[in-house]
C-alpha cells in the first residue's frame, strides 16, 4: 500500500467516527445532549467549544501524569506534553512529594536554632 491509500483509509475512519459522535449524540433528547463522550466505549470526542483551561488540560497539565489525554476539541486524544517533557528529563517537576512533605531550608534553619536549642547549647 503507498502512502495516498493510507492516508485515504485515516480520512475515512476520521469522518466515520465523526458521523457516528454526532448521531450519538442527536439520538439523545435534546436536554441530554452533552457534546462530549465515547464512541464504542473508549474513543473520546468532545465538539464542545474549548476554552483555554480545557486546552492547558489537555496539552500541558502538570498533575496529570498520563501523556495521552482526550483532545480539547474533536476526536481522538492528544499528547501531554509537559509530562511527556518530564519523562524524557527535559524539565524538572515543580512540585515533588519530597518538596511538598518536607520543610523547606528556612524552616529547617528556624528549628535548628530555636530557644530550646540555644538553651542546650548554653
Amino acid at each position: 500500500m503507498d502512502r495516498k491509500w493510507i492516508s485515504r483509509i485515516i480520512q475515512v475512519a476520521v469522518i466515520s467516527l465523526t458521523v457516528a459522535a454526532v448521531f450519538q449524540e442527536l439520538e439523545k433528547p435534546k436536554e441530554e445532549r452533552t457534546w462530549h463522550g465515547k464512541i464504542a466505549g473508549f474513543i473520546p470526542y468532545d465538539f464542545r467549544i474549548p476554552t483555554l483551561e480545557k486546552l492547558k488540560e489537555a496539552y500541558w497539565n502538570p498533575y496529570e501524569r498520563k501523556i495521552i489525554t482526550p483532545e480539547a476539541f474533536g476526536i481522538g486524544w492528544g499528547i501531554n506534553f509537559y509530562t511527556l517533557l518530564e519523562n524524557l528529563g527535559m524539565i524538572k517537576s515543580e512540585v515533588s512529594e519530597e518538596n511538598f512533605l518536607m520543610p523547606t531550608e528556612s524552616i529547617k534553619d528556624t528549628l535548628a536554632n530555636s530557644p530550646a536549642e540555644v538553651a542546650e547549647e548554653e
